[in-house]
């Protein structure tokens, strides 16, 4: 009498099936983690904007030029010169749609004296901040929008 040790084709396909399951579920985890992680890129280089920004505005008898609406999407210093002047230090990173706005005749609650986007390309969401003449901050999180076309 022959003894054949081996695995039967039921136990194989148990086997595949559970590592298609884990599979399945790791994928679905990466997709999470890494909106999550594009969105907290995003979240930081608005910090770093903001920062930029404070740094600019010091001297109150000496504001930077106004700086149209300007979009950017390519890594490192700002490429328009007054925006590289309004933003002092701030150093865009990859796949990051940056955009900006400021009016350095703003000075009352009707118009946008600064506004800041950042959207990174592989997110889901984008975060946007916008400072009013009269000194109103509005932080607006979290804002579904997805590639950066």
């Amino acid at each position: 009498m022959k003894s054949e040790a081996g695995f039967t084709l039921l136990e194989l396909l148990t086997v595949v099936g559970l590592i298609s399951l884990l599979s399945a579920l790791g994928l679905t985890s990466f997709t999470y983690y890494k909106a999550a992680a594009a969105y907290a890129t995003a979240e930081s280089t608005l910090h770093d904007a903001r920062n930029a920004i404070e740094a600019s505005l010091v001297d109150a008898d000496n504001l930077p030029a106004s700086v149209p609406t300007l979009s950017q999407s390519s890594a490192g210093v700002m490429s328009d010169g007054d925006a590289y002047e309004f933003l002092p230090g701030l150093r865009l990173p990859k796949n990051v749609r940056f955009t900006v706005m400021y009016d350095n005749a703003c000075i009352d609650s009707d118009c946008q004296s600064e506004y800041v986007q950042v959207k990174h390309c592989f997110g889901n969401e984008f975060v946007r901040w916008i400072r009013y003449g009269d000194g109103v901050e509005v932080k607006m999180d979290h804002i579904s929008g997805s590639g950066c076309t």
